[in-house]
């Protein structure tokens, strides 16, 4: 247990000659707006170790060798982990490696957790029996400590089995270019527009009211940074949906909305009045693009062809199907295929690496040049064949 300035210093100048060292996070996200971070696990040559964020007031040891470009950081589903670390550390990161997402060009689910991936390549079965545990509490038991430890004991081991792998089947560049995204702090400010098109889906608003749905989310969003609360400790999404729908002028309409209590009109009743004031009166024009598709004869059938093509290509490859194609990029397909093998590759989904692992077969695909042929007699059953 790291826990002091002085021993945080000598563990960083010692990082600092290594090549690679693992890292993970505890932290807590349901009670604040920003996480609230707890401990931190290093793995380097030595072994793993925690690190007390609680007793060292400045990380900033820490957070100058998570931004340069050696050694490098391994991490199982880095996203989580380095959101939490930009924000409480306010650093940019290098030189990650991601063992889940480059378990998913190897065949791998997307989201496979860390447990499988040391089973599958450390043949250990790690224990899982605090993943509810309050990290926030101290001293920590001594099986808390090591339950953490494992999150990064194994991590150097799966890293360098994973970079054999990739570079056996010339999947490295493809990796590599996938991870990109993980160090761009862009990547980790896009929750609002998702947020906006979700709760627009799921309570059906309509496009005239898009201008006070989009007022609502921001107020709600810059309200729960402000008081560092959990968005849903402001109003959850459906309250949200429906107060867009019957769009209140006077804290009496605001009362008629289902799910509003008396004390979140006391609260927030004149500030969401204003806020739909001003939006009716000054609708923000860059509300997020909201997709629409004219619909064509057929897309059933073809979402289904979509999807038995995407499981074969993901078999031949070896790479998982969620990474390869998304279920919204199918979806998008299938409602408004595009016309042409330059209109389909323009597409942001579909350049880079998976242009070159897809090929032509995928516009083929949509030409109507591949047919489905079912084998009676093999094994294969289904199988896609070239037809003039």
């Amino acid at each position: 247990m790291i826990s002091t300035q002085e021993d945080l210093e000598k563990l960083t100048d010692k990082l600092r000659e290594e090549k690679v060292f693992a890292l993970d996070t505890e932290f807590h996200g349901e009670r604040r707006y920003w996480p609230d971070l707890f401990l931190i696990q290093i793995a380097g040559s030595d072994g793993p170790l925690v690190i007390d964020p609680l007793k060292i007031n400045d990380l900033s040891p820490l957070g100058r060798l998570f931004e340069s470009e050696s050694p490098v950081k391994v991490i199982h589903s880095a996203r989580n982990d380095i959101d939490v670390l930009m924000h409480h550390m306010n650093v940019k990161f290098s030189s990650v490696f991601d063992t889940q997402l480059a378990a998913a060009f190897l065949g791998h689910e997307r989201q496979t957790a860390l447990f499988k991936l040391v089973k599958a390549e450390c043949g250990i079965y790690p224990k899982k029996g605090h993943t509810l545990s309050d990290w926030s509490l101290r001293p920590l038991a001594n099986d808390q400590i090591e339950y953490a430890l494992d999150d990064v004991r194994y991590l150097l081991e799966i890293y360098r089995s994973q970079i054999e792998q990739l570079k056996a089947r010339g999947r490295l560049g493809w990796y590599r270019e996938e991870a990109v995204s993980l160090t761009d702090p862009s990547t980790y400010n896009n929750a609002v527009p998702k947020l906006f098109r979700k709760v627009r889906s799921t309570a059906k608003v309509r496009n005239n009211r898009l201008h006070v749905l989009w007022a609502l989310i921001k107020w709600r969003e810059n309200t729960a940074r402000r008081i560092n609360k959990p968005r849903n400790f402001i109003v959850r999404d459906h309250v949200l949906g429906a107060i867009t729908a019957l769009t209140p002028v006077s804290k009496r309409a605001l009362s008629r909305v289902r799910g509003i209590s008396s004390g979140f009109i006391i609260k927030w009743g004149n500030e969401i009045l204003e806020v739909i004031a001003e939006a009716e009166n000054s609708p923000d024009k860059d509300i997020p693009c909201i997709p629409r598709y004219h619909s064509r004869p057929g897309i059933s059938a073809r979402m289904d062809i979509l999807r038995i093509f995407l499981k074969q290509e993901s078999c031949r490859l070896g790479i998982s199907p969620e990474l390869l194609l998304s279920k919204d990029l199918i979806n998008s397909l299938a409602k408004n295929p595009p016309d042409n093998e330059k209109e389909l590759y323009s597409l942001p989904e579909l350049t880079g690496w998976r242009k070159e692992a897809l090929g032509d077969d995928l516009v083929s695909l949509l030409k109507g040049k591949l047919a489905l042929k079912l084998n009676l007699k093999g094994s294969a059953g289904l199988h896609f064949i070239r037809i003039e």
